[in-house]
């Protein structure tokens, strides 16, 4: 079987697994992210360790599981998170590793990025009293990500010409990017048609699709540009066909802190 055969088959039994634990919430969604959470720990590790780096593991895997801690004690979370720069920074700086800055700068790009984008991830589930609100908050930004990747492959395959970021990827074309709008449109559409998003309108929400199309590539482009300087071709080979955990979410990295504000302090 080819690896797009390969990708599709996985997809459909992995997709729906991921919604019924979100739907379903709870302890049990913060237990999955915090289970994919440090699967990107170690990937994005890896990475940093394969370009000469030497980030702290074990930091890495108990801070980022201080910071999503914020998820059950959000009353706590600046204190949680200001805690967690001092203990990578002072454990850092007692490392004896000549090249301590190198490894501050791995150690803290290994731990912050993928917790603090998982803690959002989490905290838009719990961002609205009624907890189905929440699921569909969540199944809204799935279904935008998802569009906003399959019509910029879509209309970057068609109509591509104009490479993006030949430097960091040699597919994406700008043709691609404009298509993810419409995608991206297309998916918040469903999401308000047949999910729980009563609460909200279609003119509050209308400017998400925009972020994802202009936040998510970035975020892939971030993970290209990691991978590239570390001659990686995948993050790794968990997933079958589609790489690892950080080649899967690197649209949604990114662009969760970004939507959580959104929610959070505009809507």
């Amino acid at each position: 079987m080819n690896e797009f055969g390969r990708r599709v088959i996985f997809a459909l039994f992995a997709a729906p697994a991921f919604l019924w634990v979100a739907w379903y919430g709870d302890n049990y969604f913060i237990a999955l992210m915090w289970l994919l959470c440090m699967l990107m720990h170690r990937e994005l590790l890896q990475l940093i360790r394969a370009q000469g780096f030497r980030p702290n593991y074990t930091l890495t895997y108990l801070v980022g599981t201080g910071i999503l801690s914020a998820s059950v004690f959000p009353e706590y979370a600046p204190a949680i998170l200001l805690t967690s720069l001092v203990l990578i920074v002072a454990a850092d700086t007692l490392n004896r590793f000549e090249r301590q800055l190198f490894s501050l700068m791995g150690t803290l790009l290994a731990t912050i990025y993928p917790s603090v984008t998982v803690l959002s991830f989490i905290l838009i589930r719990q961002s609205d009293i009624d907890p189905l609100v929440g699921y569909g908050l969540i199944l809204a930004f799935l279904l935008m990500v998802w569009g906003n990747d399959t019509f910029a492959y879509l209309g970057g395959k068609s109509f591509g010409k104009h490479l993006m970021a030949p430097h960091l990827s040699p597919k994406k074309t700008w043709e691609g990017f404009a298509s993810g709008f419409i995608g991206a449109g297309i998916g918040l559409w469903l999401a308000m048609h047949f999910g729980p998003l009563d609460n909200y309108s279609l003119a509050e929400l209308a400017v998400l699709p925009v972020i994802v199309s202009i936040v998510g590539p970035i975020g892939d482009l971030t993970i290209s540009k990691i991978k590239r300087a570390s001659g990686m071709k995948d993050t790794s080979t968990i997933l079958p066909g589609h790489g690892g955990i950080l080649d899967r979410f690197d649209s949604i990295l990114l662009v969760s802190p970004v939507i959580y504000i959104y929610i959070t302090y505009i809507l």
